[in-house]
């Protein structure tokens, strides 16, 4: 691990310093006149962008049962062979309940999904109960004028469930003025671009070596005539590469920076242990675990279980272990003989999954020979461990995927050949007047990186708010006003216990003397706005209790790398290009109101914050000209992509897949399977890639508008 420059601490408010004066990959030290002798002249921090070449996520290290542990020397014995059951785990269609859904079938065009039909979510996340079932609903905010009484797609469509989308359906908020977000709305609609997951069903045991037996029930949301189709996520699915960089994933961070080896909410789940032996006696004693740095590991083991994503409805893992243990990896499925991981293992007689554990993890995890008790029910130590080697096997699978060979990274370490004169200026825009900086800095291009892991104290910052007033709130999460607060509370919700997701209302909490489940460390030193003029800062001060927060609404900020293939953009997937984005950014979001009250607020009397506005300070008009933006776009489709990412060259080839894209026939009526109360998949392969990539035939991959 290379060391993290102290200079990527990102202050909020001062990215518009003339980018002239700023040398790109250093710090900025100024250009004023001549000090008086013997006096240091005062050198304000900027933000910059650094190269990621030679960064690495940090392996997972933290406590079992109270002593010190780390990855390699307390669970993993291999790490290529760790490696290469992630890889299968997250490529295998088996281990979803219905046999046809991987980890990468939201994940498998450049770490994202592109899929266009069958893809929408009413916006189940409303906090009003009422309206969170309805498709095409308009902007609903009460008191701000601007609803327009359609109900259908942008084009004119139906929408809903099996709707194929089109170019004319983004962006899915249009404006009379582009310029002016107050100006009269021409189209509406708070639907989600999510991915489409499992058919609504409840789990009764494992079945045959591919799928789960599970009881069909009828879906009241996503149906066609009665007919259940596939059920659609209320996000839009980030990318995979360069996320072992978080250090919380999930939009909202719940997938927890510390890994339990159970579920992804760190030592937020009183349930969660593993299953180790100690002795020659054959037992397996739970222990609790808590690995740092490990949010990938939480991500990894939550879709699994989801009646959404992944699984039917009260499935545990233990029952996927049960059934994956003795099952060939990735059975049905090709693997290229060149696949930079798999290759070795590419030929007709594949390991079972029991195989590629023994072989990456230390036989205390397995190697019991009585069974042990989970939720009342008999598992082997393996089977009930499954979360555990998966979660952990899958971040090292992860932790491989960094996207370091951009035209970015080659400039900033001196090769200025890499970017053209566009590209350039449209960098200099970035560090500037386009103000991307202030939320997408570093060398992983977002604030929720790992920064964090190396400053673990600047987890909270406190600023000023664009209602200038002042508040806290966590680094790396901002409310941007894309949609009203109200249809999604994001990092502003609570976990199944009652917690808040929020790091910032944790501390809170902490401050008024309650227990945390998070490790938090709060140094009001690094504050940008300080609590007192006093210098230099006296670290004893402490918030008022029943600070003003601003999480509400507020999301975990994506990496900008590859971005062009990561489409489509924010949370709801409301942008299909670029230029929408920008658009977007260009007249400060797409809030109604001013900057004191509007649709970013929201009044949240249980944890005591009655904001009228949750509004991030740098979301404001950007004036940009039509070159400017055009620049902009230019620097992030072409200097943010890594060619290996496009072409698929290791380490981001694949296995196949075959991915569900809607069910056969459209938004009006589908084909219903024989005996069931399904309608029938429509397929489409994707094929396997080996170390070399794509042919030239193929051509690279394309962005999320070349498919409508």
């Amino acid at each position: 691990m290379v060391t993290y420059w102290s200079a990527l601490r990102i202050p909020r408010l001062v990215c518009a310093m003339a980018v002239a004066l700023c040398a790109v990959g250093l710090p900025f030290t100024g250009a004023r006149a001549a000090d008086p002798a013997g006096t240091e002249p005062v050198v304000p921090e900027v933000p910059t962008l650094n190269s990621l070449r030679g960064m690495t996520p940090p392996d997972p290290s933290g406590t079992e049962g109270g002593r010190k542990v780390d990855l390699m020397s307390d669970y993993v014995t291999n790490r290529v062979a760790a490696v290469l059951l992630g890889k299968a785990l997250f490529w295998d269609m088996a281990i979803g309940s219905d046999g046809a859904t991987a980890c990468a079938s939201c994940h498998y065009h450049a770490g994202v999904d592109h899929r266009v039909t069958n893809q929408i979510n009413p916006g189940q996340a409303n906090t009003n109960a009422n309206v969170a079932s309805i498709f095409n609903k308009p902007f609903m905010a009460g008191d701000i004028p601007g609803d327009v009484p359609s109900y259908a797609t942008r084009s004119g469509g139906k929408g809903g469930p099996n709707y194929t989308l089109l170019k004319g359906d983004f962006p899915t908020h249009v404006l009379a003025n582009p310029l002016d977000r107050n100006s009269a709305i021409v189209y509406s609609s708070d639907d989600v671009i999510g991915s489409q997951g499992v058919f609504d069903a409840n789990f009764v045991k494992p079945h045959q070596s591919r799928y789960d037996k599970c009881t069909q029930q009828p879906d009241g949301i996503f149906q066609v005539g009665g007919i259940n189709v596939r059920r659609g996520t209320g996000r839009n699915a980030p990318s995979v590469i360069n996320a072992a960089f978080n250090v919380r994933n999930f939009w909202d961070g719940r997938a927890n920076n510390v890994f339990n080896g159970f579920s992804p909410f760190g030592n937020r789940d009183p349930d969660a242990g593993i299953f180790v032996t100690n002795d020659r006696s054959g037992v397996a004693v739970k222990v609790r675990l808590a690995l740092r740095d490990a949010s990938a590991a939480s991500q990894a083991v939550g879709p699994p279980g989801s009646t959404v994503e992944m699984s039917c409805g009260g499935r545990t893992f233990a029952d996927i272990g049960r059934r994956m243990l003795d099952t060939m990896m990735l059975k049905g499925q090709k693997i290229s003989p060149t696949d930079s991981v798999l290759g070795p293992v590419s030929s007709a007689r594949r390991p079972t999954y029991r195989e590629l554990i023994k072989n990456a993890f230390q036989p205390r995890l397995w190697n019991a020979t009585q069974q042990v008790a989970l939720g009342g029910e008999p598992y082997s130590q393996m089977e009930a461990n499954f979360p555990l080697f998966f979660g952990l096997a899958i971040q090292m699978y992860e932790a491989t995927l960094i996207s370091d060979q951009a035209p970015l990274d080659a400039y900033l370490q001196g090769d200025h050949s890499a970017m053209n004169a566009q590209q350039v200026q449209g960098m200099e825009l970035f560090l500037g007047k386009g103000k991307c900086i202030a939320c997408h800095g570093g060398a992983e291009l977002t604030n929720a990186g790992s920064r964090l892991l190396f400053q673990p104290r600047e987890r909270i910052e406190r600023m000023v708010m664009a209602d200038g007033l002042t508040t806290l709130y966590d680094n790396g999460f901002y409310n941007t006003g894309v949609r009203p607060t109200s249809e999604d509370l994001a990092l502003g919700g609570s976990d199944a216990w009652g917690n808040p997701l929020s790091f910032t209302r944790q501390y809170n909490t902490l401050l008024q003397g309650g227990n945390i489940p998070d490790p938090l460390d709060v140094d009001v030193c690094t504050f940008e706005v300080p609590l007192s003029a006093a210098v230099p800062c006296d670290p004893s001060l402490k918030p008022s209790i029943g600070f003003r927060d601003a999480v509400d609404g507020a999301f975990k900020t994506p990496t900008l790398r590859n971005i062009a293939l990561t489409g489509p953009y924010f949370h709801n997937g409301s942008r299909a290009t670029l230029q929408q984005v920008m658009e977007f950014y260009n007249r400060g979001g797409d809030r109604r109101g001013e900057d004191a009250s509007n649709t970013s607020g929201f009044d949240h009397p249980a944890v005591n914050q009655h904001n009228s506005s949750n509004l991030d300070p740098d979301m404001t008009a950007l004036n940009l000209t039509s070159d400017e933006v055009d620049a902009l776009v230019k620097f992030m489709e072409v200097s943010l992509t890594d060619p290996r990412v496009a072409w698929e060259r290791a380490p981001f080839d694949h296995p196949s897949l075959m991915l569900p894209q809607g069910q056969k026939g459209d938004e009006n009526a589908v084909a219903q399977k024989a005996g069931s109360r399904q309608a029938l998949d429509a397929t489409f392969q994707l094929n396997a890639v080996g170390a070399e990539g794509r042919s030239a035939q193929q051509g690279p991959l394309q962005p999320f508008n070349n498919d409508l």
